[in-house]
C-alpha cells in the first residue's frame, strides 16, 4: 500500500499535476481522498522526502521539490554569490524556458489552467501596493504558465531558477514598487493571459518576450552592482 501511494504522489509530480513548492494536503486529508491508514501515507511522504521528491518542513506541512534542485543549485548558487554578472546569463536561460513554455500554453492550456492563471492575476491586482506580495504571485503565474505548457521539466527548472535568484527578485520587486511599475507589470501579464487564452501561440511567445524584455534592463542594471537585501 505504502509503494502504490509513493507512486500515485510520484506520478502527480511527474505530470505536473503537483508544482514546485506547492504544499500538499494535510494527512488526514490524504488518507480520506486515497482511502487508506495514516501510517501508510506518512511512511510513504517520508520515503519521498528521502528520495527528494518533497520537502517535510515542521508546523508548515510537506511540499513538493523542484526536481531540478538537487542537480545543479548548490554549486550555481555559489557561481552566482561569487560573480552577480552570472545572474545575467540566467535571466537569458529563463527567458528561453519562459518563451516556449507561453509559446506551448497557448496550444496546450486548459480550462483549468486559465482559471489557475485568472485567479493569480486578480491576486496580483489586489496586491499591487505591496510588491514582495505581489512579486510572489507573479512567480506563481509564471510557473502556471509553465504548467500549462505540458512539460514538468520546464516548470521545475523554472522553479529553481526563482529559489536561486530569490533575494535579487525581491529587490528588482522592491525597486519597481518604488517606481509605481506594479500597473505595467500587470499589464504585461494580462496580455500573456488573453493570448493563451485566445490560443494564438505567436502573440503568447510575443507578450511574454515584451514583458521580460521590459523587465531585463532593471536585471542587467542591479546584476552589475553589489546587491544588498533587506529583510
Amino acid at each position: 500500500m505504502t509503494q502504490e501511494i509513493l507512486v500515485q504522489i510520484k506520478t502527480l509530480i511527474k505530470n505536473g499535476k503537483l508544482q514546485p513548492g506547492e504544499r500538499l494536503p494535510p494527512e488526514r486529508t490524504l488518507c480520506d481522498v486515497l482511502g487508506v491508514g495514516r501510517s501508510s501515507v506518512r511512511e510513504a511522504l517520508n520515503m519521498l522526502q528521502a528520495l527528494g521528491f518533497l520537502e517535510i518542513k515542521n508546523r508548515k506541512g510537506v511540499f513538493v521539490r523542484s526536481v531540478s534542485g538537487p542537480l545543479a543549485a548548490d554549486p550555481l548558487r555559489q557561481i552566482l554569490e561569487e560573480d552577480r554578472t552570472k545572474l545575467i546569463d540566467l535571466y537569458e536561460l529563463r527567458k528561453d524556458i519562459e518563451l516556449a513554455s507561453a509559446y506551448f500554453a497557448a496550444k496546450m492550456r486548459s480550462d483549468t489552467d486559465l482559471a489557475n492563471m485568472r485567479e493569480l492575476l486578480r491576486r496580483m491586482k489586489a496586491d499591487a501596493q505591496n510588491p514582495r506580495l505581489m512579486i510572489r504571485h507573479d512567480l506563481a503565474f509564471h510557473l502556471a504558465v509553465a504548467q500549462a505548457a505540458g512539460n514538468f521539466l520546464r516548470m521545475h527548472i523554472l522553479k529553481n531558477i526563482f529559489d536561486l535568484t530569490g533575494d535579487f527578485i525581491v529587490v528588482v520587486a522592491d525597486k519597481f514598487g518604488r517606481e509605481g511599475r506594479s500597473s505595467p507589470a500587470i499589464e504585461f501579464h494580462e496580455g500573456v493571459f488573453r493570448a493563451i487564452e485566445k490560443k494564438d501561440q505567436q502573440a503568447a511567445r510575443a507578450r511574454m518576450d515584451e514583458h521580460l524584455s521590459w523587465v531585463e534592463q532593471t536585471w542587467k542594471e542591479l546584476a552589475r552592482t553589489k546587491v544588498q537585501t533587506k529583510d
